[in-house]
C-alpha cells in the first residue's frame, strides 16, 4: 500500500512565505524550510516591500488583505511531488543488509534534494543526504558506519538507502522524506534459528563430516559382511565338495575293486582319483646316522655317525628324512620299495614338527606315520601304538594323502590290499614326505619313480 502525502498548501509553507515577506524589508529575500535555503520569489519581496511601510502606518486591514492574497499566488517555493515507499514490508535477516528504497511521483530529479529518513520521529535520524553531500553530524550513533546511500537513479527520482550488518533492535517503522514529503515504510528483521542456537550452527557445521564418515564405516561393514559371507559360501562349498568327492572316491574304488583281480583294480583306481608325484629325498634334513644316495632316492643306515653341518631343518633325534616337496593340497601318492628290510618307517609330517629332541611319533605332534620293526611288527604310530595285522608282508607300499579330506592311507601296492588310514583330520600348512630306517640292514629304503 502506498503511502504518500500531497501537501499544497500547508501552514508551513504559509509560513515560510510570511517570513519570506517579513524580512524583505530588512534586505533578506530569503526563507528556511526544514534546514533548506530556498529562494523568496522576487516578486514577492518586490511586492512586500511598499506594504509593510504602509501597513505599519496607515492601512492595517489592507496590509492583512495583500498577504493573503500573495499567500495564494505564491504558495508552492518547489515543485509539488508525493514520495511513494515500498508497497509492503521489507524483510531482513540479522547480520545481512536490508535496502529501504523510495521514490518521487511523478518522475523528477532529486540531486538538489534534502534526503533523510528517521524512525519514529524526526529527532532519530537514521540517514540524512543533502546536494550530493552526506550529512553525519546528526545521525544516530547506532547507525554510524552501517549506512550508505544507492543513487544511481536519482535523476529521476530515486534513491534507496542500505543499512548493513542489521540488527533485531533495526526492526520497526521508518520515515523516508523528500524534503519536506515523507512515505513510511515498515522493516521486519528475523534471526535465524542457527544463529538463535549456536549449537545447531555447530552441528550443521560437523554434520556432512559425520556423515561422510557413518558412510565410510557403513560401507566398510558391509564390504566386511560381504566378505564373511563370501567365504563362509566358499567353505560350505568345499565341504560339500569334499564330501561328493569321497563318496566319488569310495564308490569308485568299489566298481574299480568289482572288475575282478584286486591287483589290476589298485593300478586303476589310484591313478584315476590321485596324482602320482615323483619324490626325492632332501639331504640337508637327513640325521646324521643316515646315508642319502646320490640320486636321492635311496636310504641306508650309516655305519657310524656322520659329523655335518648345523642344520635347523635337520632331524638330530629321530633317524628320518624328509622329501623335497611338500603339500598344501590335493589328492597325491607315492611307493617305497622297502623289500625284505626289518624295518622302516614312511608316512607324512608337518612341517613345524620337533627335530632337535626326542618327541613321541604321533598325529598330535604332527606325524602320520606306519612302520615296521623286528622284522615283523607292524605299526600305526598313533600316540598309543596301533598294531596291524598283515597276512601278506608288502614288498613296496603305496602312501595315499588327501589333504582336503585329511586322510592319509597305506596301501600294498603289490596286490593292490588296504593296510591302514588314519582317522580324518583336518591339515593346516605344508605337509611333508617323510622316510626313516632305524638298523643296520643292506636293503635300502627305496622310492619309485612316478608313474606316468
Amino acid at each position: 500500500m502506498e503511502n504518500s502525502l500531497k501537501r499544497r498548501g500547508s501552514p508551513e509553507r504559509k509560513y515560510s512565505i510570511l517570513g519570506c515577506l517579513q524580512v524583505s524589508g530588512k534586505g533578506l529575500h530569503e526563507c528556511q524550510l526544514h534546514r533548506l535555503l530556498l529562494p523568496c520569489p522576487p516578486a514577492v519581496a518586490r511586492l512586500a516591500a511598499p506594504m509593510k511601510t504602509a501597513s505599519s502606518r496607515d492601512f492595517p486591514l489592507l496590509d492583512l488583505l495583500v498577504w493573503l492574497i500573495l499567500v495564494q499566488l505564491f504558495t508552492p517555493c518547489s515543485a509539488q511531488f508525493a514520495v511513494i515507499g515500498p508497497p509492503g514490508p521489507i524483510l531482513a535477516l540479522v547480520g545481512e543488509y536490508a535496502d529501504l528504497p523510495c521514490h518521487l511521483s511523478p518522475k523528477m530529479s532529486a540531486e538538489n534534494m534534502e534526503l533523510m529518513w528517521v524512525r519514529s520521529n524526526i529527532r532519530q535520524v537514521v540517514y540524512m543526504y543533502a546536494y550530493g553531500v552526506e550529512i553525519r553530524d546528526i545521525q544516530m550513533a547506532e547507525y554510524r558506519g552501517r549506512t550508505s546511500i544507492l543513487t544511481d537513479d536519482i535523476t529521476e527520482g530515486k534513491a534507496t538507502l542500505r543499512i548493513y550488518d542489521i540488527r533485531t533492535s533495526d526492526s520497526g517503522n521508518y520515515l523516508c522524506y523528500f524534503q519536506d514529503e515523507n512515505a513510511m515504510m515498515e522493516l521486519k528483521v528475523a534471526d535465524p534459528f542457527w544463529r538463535t542456537w549456536p549449537w545447531i550452527s555447530a552441528i550443521a557445521g560437523t554434520l556432512p563430516i559425520l556423515l561422510l564418515i557413518l558412510a565410510g564405516m557403513s560401507y566398510f561393514l558391509w564390504r566386511q559382511q560381504k566378505d564373511k559371507e563370501q567365504k563362509l559360501a566358499e567353505k560350505d562349498l568345499e565341504r560339500k565338495a569334499r564330501e561328493e568327492l569321497q563318496y566319488e572316491l569310495k564308490w569308485r574304488k568299489i566298481r574299480y575293486m568289482a572288475r575282478g583281480e584286486m591287483s589290476q583294480a589298485y593300478a586303476e583306481w589310484k591313478m584315476a582319483l590321485f596324482r602320482a608325484v615323483d619324490v626325492i629325498l632332501d639331504p640337508n634334513t637327513a640325521h646324521p646316522n643316515l646315508l642319502v644316495s646320490e640320486d636321492q632316492r635311496s636310504l641306508q643306515r650309516a655305519y657310524k655317525q656322520q659329523i655335518l653341518p648345523y642344520n635347523p631343518k635337520r632331524f638330530n633325534s629321530h633317524y628320518s628324512v624328509l622329501g623335497c616337496k611338500s603339500f598344501t593340497s590335493g589328492r597325491h601318492f607315492w611307493e617305497v620299495e622297502v623289500g625284505d628290510r626289518k624295518d622302516w618307517h614312511i608316512g607324512v609330517c608337518m612341517e613345524q614338527v620337533e627335530r632337535k629332541h626326542f618327541i613321541p611319533i604321533a598325529p598330535e605332534n604332527g606325524f602320520w606315520i606306519m612302520e615296521l620293526s623286528n622284522g615283523k611288527d607292524y605299526q600305526a604310530l598313533t600316540y598309543y601304538e596301533t598294531k596291524l595285522t598283515i597276512a601278506n608282508p608288502p614288498q613296496k607300499v603305496g602312501v595315499f594323502l588327501d589333504y582336503e579330506n585329511g586322510e592319509v592311507s597305506f596301501y600294498n601296492a603289490v596286490d593292490g590290499s588296504h593296510i591302514y588310514t588314519f582317522p580324518k583330520t583336518s591339515f593346516s600348512g605344508p605337509l611333508w614326505p617323510v622316510f626313516g630306517v632305524s638298523t643296520l640292514y643292506p636293503t635300502a629304503l627305496t622310492i619309485c619313480p612316478a608313474l606316468t
